[in-house]
């Protein structure tokens, strides 16, 4: 019987780099995780992220291993798989796949982080046996993946799945990315965050300024829906606008591409498990007849998705 082939996944966040060993079968041989320091620029992220894949390298046959298969934060180039802009990393035009290749003589292969969280998904998580899926992750910001007849959907220039920034209030509230009213400024941390911080500048009366000690950058997704839930009306509003406009922006996608699967994941589903419960039953409420039979899962590799999605899309692509 052949030796397994070997691929090495990496998924490269913000704050944290994490990376594993994936066999072509789908087993994790091993996992490292240590921080991104993205403070050092990308000159010192890059030699953290040589370090891991060199240790995961170390840990078996050489000859074994394909490929190296980045899953990254940010917009990626479709043809060069450099890092066009990572606002989390503070990248801008950074040669990712090419200072990899370069430096192991491995094919390398860059996929953004979320969609390679939703490829992982389907080839070994919630989609694992479907043919379509859409996968949402909800945290910091929100993102998504989908793929449709065994395809994962890139758009015209690497950029399809952005969620997070489809409008869904007219002249809504002002989005980091210049636009208003988009999903992401209303039901993701930051979004969070991001309000509470100007309710406390205005003086707005909430329980949330005495849990958070009047700093909004240490609100969270469960401080909100608890918050909501002892009636206080501030966390009221925003936990209800959160349920209804990504209710709404999901809806729209199901409708849209209607897959068979809806994965839900990320930090805030994953600490507060009702709002999974509540998005799946707006979804089917406001889908079109063909699209009710639409199916919801919470994601089943937390947050490994972005190592086994990068890594199996060295087999997928080479």
């Amino acid at each position: 019987m052949p030796a397994d082939r070997y691929a090495v996944g990496i998924d490269l966040g913000g704050s944290k780099l994490r990376g594993g060993l994936l066999s072509e079968a789908g087993q994790l041989a091993g996992r490292i995780e240590t921080q991104t320091e993205a403070w050092k620029g990308p000159a010192g992220v890059l030699a953290n992220l040589k370090r891991v894949v060199s240790q995961l390298l170390d840990s078996t046959d050489r000859s074994r291993v394909t490929g190296i298969g980045i899953a990254a934060a940010g917009m990626i180039h479709p043809k060069t798989h450099a890092v066009v802009y990572a606002p989390n990393l503070e990248w801008r035009e950074v040669p990712l796949r090419d200072e990899i290749e370069s430096a192991f003589g491995l094919p390398t292969y860059v996929e953004n982080d979320v969609r390679a969280a939703a490829w992982g998904e389907y080839r070994f998580g919630a989609g694992r046996g479907v043919q379509s899926l859409v996968a949402v992750f909800v945290g910091t910001g929100v993102g998504s993946g989908a793929v449709m007849d065994g395809l994962l959907l890139r758009g015209f220039n690497n950029a399809a799945g952005e969620i997070g920034h489809t409008q869904v209030v007219m002249d809504g509230l002002l989005c980091p990315c210049g636009q208003r009213g988009c999903v992401e400024a209303y039901a993701s941390g930051s979004g969070f965050v991001r309000r509470l911080h100007s309710a406390l500048a205005a003086g707005t009366a909430t329980s949330l300024a005495e849990e958070t000690g009047r700093d909004a950058s240490r609100l969270t997704a469960a401080l909100v829906a608890r918050a909501a839930a002892a009636g206080d009306p501030f966390a009221g509003e925003l936990w209800q606008d959160a349920e209804r406009y990504l209710g709404m922006a999901l809806a729209n996608y199901v409708t849209l591409l209607n897959p068979e699967l809806l994965v839900l994941g990320g930090g805030v589903m994953t600490t507060v498990p009702a709002l999974a419960e509540s998005l799946a039953r707006q979804v089917r409420a406001r889908t079109t007849v063909m699209s009710r039979d639409v199916r919801v899962a919470r994601a089943g590799l937390g947050d490994s998705a972005g190592i086994f999605g990068a890594a199996d899309r060295v087999w997928a692509q080479g």
